[in-house]
């Protein structure tokens, strides 16, 4: 789960200090080498580089200390997702620091502690966790002290963090929730596609704009529902929040607007197989004019709206997969090219049998024809020989008795974004006899 965040690496030298240099953010480093070095990774919330932004980009700040001694008597080391389920339980209570100890193979430091908070904040069906939690963050210093010991190496990690709101305003943002969802009146015959249009008039009715950034917590739910104010960040965290708590898909989507340089921020909803997006901070505005659901429920191609480039993958189009248009109540939705193709990408390939010169392969859902190459290397690195056919039934000609050769497939679509293709199906081997 990648977001948005600037994050800045410091890797404290253990001997001497080198030069900052921009590096891959999948780089591996060794801890027990000297170096400083600074990496951009997408990661969460916050950007404010002018009055102009809607939501803010935090920085993070993972700095290596010398450990002193590898087995400090008391500590428990334990897995990623154990430390994991301690950082998520310290951000329900707002805890502001706690440490977490991890044993790892890893000396990649960096990509341990983001792998953490990824599943700390993954989505879950509690709408105060997730996107919401997410969300609530204001930033976060990460400090380590790392030591190899017996193949593995022993992590501390203290991790710093502040928050936008106080446990007692997610409390009242928790009262004044169940309140507006009493007072929608919603019944077991409510549809989804009634909840989210209640739910979405709703904020735009009783939200307005923040003109100023002077205070943080414009860029909360709290704002939006007690102050009558907010920031898209607010908007979007609240649409998140009321929605979870009905039982529907939602997500909260960072990107920019218009002209692709300002921040900003939005929702995708699930009605149906598909997700659409909706922006309840630009339709607030425009219905003080009289107009009204120009950004609800809109398909993939959504106008003036771009999603950072974690939010538009292969693996988001899997997960949450889009409608190719704006939702139609009648129920004749359709999913987008690109999810089209995600999910075409990611089905398995197998060759099921060969028999002699014949094989026979796995139908593809979707698939324009399938990609047939063998060779006697059993790399593919040389001598090799690509077919194509549509058929799933295929007999090799020309393989000369004696040899062996290895054999896969691949299936391809073309679509109005271009070609796609699956993985290589596992390598089969094949010997014909003299």
């Amino acid at each position: 789960m990648k977001k948005i965040i600037s994050i800045i690496m410091a890797l404290a030298m253990l001997v001497t200090p080198v030069n900052i240099t921009s590096v891959k953010a999948d780089q591996i480093y060794n801890i027990e080498k000297s170096s400083q070095s600074q990496i951009t990774k997408n990661k969460i919330n916050q950007i404010i580089s002018s009055q102009k932004a809607d939501i803010r980009t935090g920085t993070v700040t993972i700095e290596n200390k010398r450990l002193e001694a590898a087995n400090i008597p008391g500590i428990n080391y334990g897995t990623i997702n154990q430390a994991a389920i301690t950082l998520k339980k310290a951000m329900l209570v707002h805890q502001n620091t706690l440490y977490v100890f991890v044993k790892s193979k890893s000396s990649a430091a960096d990509q341990i502690y983001y792998d953490i908070e990824d599943k700390a904040l993954s989505v879950t069906d509690n709408p105060v966790e997730g996107d919401y939690m997410l969300w609530d963050i204001s930033n976060r210093d990460v400090s380590y002290r790392a030591q190899k010991s017996n193949g593995y190496y022993l992590y501390q990690f203290l991790i710093k963090i502040k928050y936008f709101t106080t446990l007692e305003q997610r409390s009242l943002v928790d009262d004044k929730v169940n309140q507006i969802i009493e007072e929608l009146g919603f019944t077991s015959e409510t549809t989804d596609y009634e909840k989210v249009k209640a739910v979405y008039d709703y904020v735009c009715k009783h939200v307005t704009y923040a003109q100023s950034l002077d205070d943080e917590i414009v860029f909360t739910a709290y704002s939006a529902l007690y102050n009558g104010e907010a920031v898209c960040q607010g908007y979007a965290q609240l649409i998140y929040r009321i929605l979870k708590q009905l039982g529907i898909s939602v997500r909260v989507i960072p990107g920019y607007g218009k002209d692709k340089t300002v921040r900003h921020g939005w929702n995708i909803v699930k009605l149906g197989d598909y997700y659409y997006n909706l922006d309840a901070t630009w339709d607030s505005q425009l219905s003080q004019a009289g107009i009204r659901y120009r950004y609800f429920l809109k398909g993939d191609n959504f106008k003036d709206h771009t999603r950072d480039d974690q939010y538009k993958n292969s693996d988001f189009y899997r997960n949450y997969p889009m409608a190719a248009s704006d939702y139609i109540s009648d129920g004749q939705n359709e999913q987008s090219e690109k999810t089209k193709n995600s999910f075409f990408e990611n089905q398995k390939t197998k060759i099921k049998n060969i028999s002699k010169n014949k094989i026979k392969l796995k139908k593809i859902k979707g698939a324009t024809g399938y990609k047939i190459q063998y060779s006697t290397n059993k790399k593919f690195k040389k001598k090799v020989r690509t077919i194509k056919t549509k058929k799933t039934t295929y007999k090799i000609k020309k393989l000369k008795k004696g040899k062996t050769y290895y054999i896969r497939y691949k299936a391809y679509r073309n679509s109005s974004e271009g070609q796609v293709s699956t993985d290589w199906s596992k390598i089969k081997k094949i010997k014909l006899k003299k």
